[in-house]
C-alpha cells in the first residue's frame, strides 16, 4: 500500500513539473506565431516540445487553456524589457527605445518573419471560445499606454524631447507606429522598417 502511494505520487510530481510547463509553452509560443494557432495540433506541441501528452494535459486541459498561457508568456516577456527600460534612466530615452526595437527585430528574424506582433497576431487568430484571450491581449494594450508614457515624459525631463509634448498622446502615437511598423516588416520582410519607424518617431519629438 506505502509503495502504491509512492509511486502515485511520483508520478503526480512528475507530471506537475513546472519545467514541463514552460518547456510546452514556449515550443506553442513560437509555433502558434509561425503556423498559426488553428494549424497547431496539442500533438504538434507534444511532439515539439517533448513534454509528453499526459504532461501536456495535466497543466493545460485543452488548446485554449494552452493559447491563454502562451498569451501571458508573451506579456511577461514584453513588459519585463518595458520595465527594464523605464529603469534604466542612466541611458538616453531614445537609446533605449531603439534597444527594444532591435530585440523585438531580432525575435522576427527568429521566426522567419512570421507573427509579427505577438499579441496582434494571436488576438486575430483567438476562436469565439476562448473570450478571455482577446480580454487578455486588450488588457496589455491598456496597461502598455501608461508605461509609455512615463518613458516619453523621461524623454522630456531630460531634454531629449522637446517641452510641450503631451505624453499621453504621443504614447498612442507611438503604440500605433510600432504596431504598424511590425507588420510592414513582416511583409517587406525588412526589419529595417522597425528601426527606422523609431528614429523617425523620436526625431518628430525633438
Amino acid at each position: 500500500m506505502t509503495n502504491q502511494k509512492s509511486i502515485s505520487g511520483s508520478v503526480k510530481s512528475k507530471s506537475s513539473n513546472p519545467v514541463n510547463r514552460t518547456k510546452a509553452v514556449e515550443v506553442a509560443a513560437q509555433l502558434f506565431l509561425r503556423q498559426g494557432y488553428s494549424y497547431v495540433s496539442m500533438d504538434e506541441v507534444v511532439r515539439a516540445s517533448g513534454v509528453s501528452k499526459s504532461n501536456i494535459y495535466y497543466h493545460f486541459k485543452n488548446k485554449e487553456e494552452l493559447l491563454q498561457s502562451v498569451v501571458q508568456y508573451w506579456i511577461a516577456q514584453y513588459e519585463s524589457e518595458l520595465y527594464l527600460l523605464l529603469s534604466q534612466r542612466e541611458r538616453e530615452v531614445t537609446e533605449r527605445i531603439y534597444s527594444f526595437m532591435a530585440l523585438l527585430s531580432a525575435g522576427m528574424e527568429g521566426r522567419d518573419y512570421k507573427g509579427s506582433c505577438p499579441f496582434i497576431t494571436l488576438y486575430m487568430q483567438t476562436p469565439a471560445s476562448a473570450p478571455e484571450v482577446k480580454e487578455s491581449i486588450a488588457r496589455f494594450f491598456r496597461e502598455l499606454q501608461p508605461m509609455m508614457e512615463k518613458l516619453l515624459q523621461q524623454g522630456v525631463d531630460r531634454g531629449e524631447f522637446r517641452k510641450g509634448i503631451e505624453p499621453g498622446p504621443a504614447a498612442a502615437l507611438f503604440i500605433a507606429a510600432f504596431e504598424g511598423s511590425l507588420v510592414l516588416a513582416e511583409t517587406a520582410r525588412d526589419i529595417g522598417i522597425i528601426e527606422q519607424s523609431a528614429r523617425t518617431f523620436c526625431q518628430m519629438l525633438r
